[in-house]
């Protein structure tokens, strides 16, 4: 009877610990599951606008938050979950805010989602692309030596050979005057492009051809504005090289009709947020980064009732509208 007991003790210490190792295996499951769990549903929840402390806001989000939306659609694509908002808002034309850093806003608006290819080797798309709603508050000349007030042309600049890639507006927007007025928050999150355009040579060289650089911000195209290419530049030496500069942007399709006269939709873009022309601008257009394909000192502009086929003088100041990714 003794050791029947003593048996029945020992059986009961096994099990009392068998049950405490099985409940604290428990517990260090549902802990790590719990944490897994937790930490899905942070990481899956972009970061939200906070006013008064965030420079970008779109659509509710910061510049965070528009970077992890990005990412999530260049991984996943139409299978994103955030896919179906962000189509929506590219179509109702949702307007975001940028702060430069001399306070002033710069709206923009989504103009493509998975339309640009990332410049970082991995095939993928990058997930966002938006485009300025307003210029720029002063006016730049796509090349040559800015001036220190407001007179509206440049020293030298009268040229668009080397096109996009060896233009001086291309680098005062990717490390120069004009990416240092974009916050930080802004900076850290953009996306590096890659850009197709007429580099070869001049504008109107005789066998161009598109090649691509790599940016964190730019100019759109000729070709990224409109439906088609202007059928009477087709005898330009250029032409070819145009056609190449990228495919119209999601935004415009059916909203910019004519490649070469009015589109409303683009008609008071040049102006800055405040309604007026930037200081310095010549006149009431904004830079394209195309090289006009008849001559070798124009590029392309937008004028002021929308028409995308205007060409001018590189050393010009004209409105410049900042288009990038996430």
């Amino acid at each position: 009877m003794k050791g029947t007991k003593m048996g029945m003790h020992a059986s009961n210490r096994v099990n009392r610990h068998l049950g405490q190792r099985i409940l604290a295996t428990l517990a260090i499951v549902a802990a790590v599951c719990g944490g897994l769990i937790t930490g899905s549903a942070i990481a899956s929840e972009p970061a939200k606008c906070s006013t008064g402390v965030d420079k970008v806001c779109y659509a509710g989000y910061n510049a965070a938050g528009l970077k992890q939306i990005a990412d999530d659609l260049s991984d996943k694509g139409k299978g994103s979950a955030y896919y179906a908002e962000m189509e929506d808002n590219l179509t109702k034309g949702t307007q975001g805010s940028l702060t430069l850093s001399d306070g002033s806003n710069l709206p923009f608006r989504l103009i493509g989602i998975l339309h640009d290819d990332k410049a970082d080797g991995s095939g993928k798309k990058a997930g966002l692309t938006f485009m300025a709603w307003n210029a720029l508050p002063k006016a730049y000349c796509i090349n040559g030596v800015m001036p220190t007030d407001n007179t509206t042309t440049c020293t030298n600049g009268y040229t668009n050979k080397g096109g996009w890639r060896d233009s001086n507006l291309r680098q005062w927007m990717n490390n120069g005057e004009i990416w240092n007025q974009f916050p930080t928050d802004f900076q850290n999150n953009v996306t590096t492009v890659l850009k197709q355009t007429n580099n070869m040579d001049y504008g109107n060289t005789s066998g161009s051809a598109a090649s691509a650089t790599a940016d964190k911000v730019w100019l759109v195209s000729y070709r990224e504005l409109v439906p088609t290419i202007y059928d009477g530049w087709k005898s330009s030496n250029g032409f070819q090289a145009l056609s190449q500069e990228g495919s119209q942007y999601e935004y415009f399709q059916g909203k910019v009709m004519h490649n070469y006269s009015n589109n409303n939709i683009l008609s008071g873009i040049y102006e800055t947020v405040s309604g007026s022309a930037p200081s310095g601008a010549h006149n009431y257009m904004w830079w394209e980064r195309s090289p006009y394909t008849y001559y070798s000192h124009f590029f392309l502009l937008v004028d002021s009732t929308g028409g995308p086929g205007y060409g001018y003088y590189a050393n010009y100041r004209y409105s410049v509208v900042p288009a990038f990714s996430f």
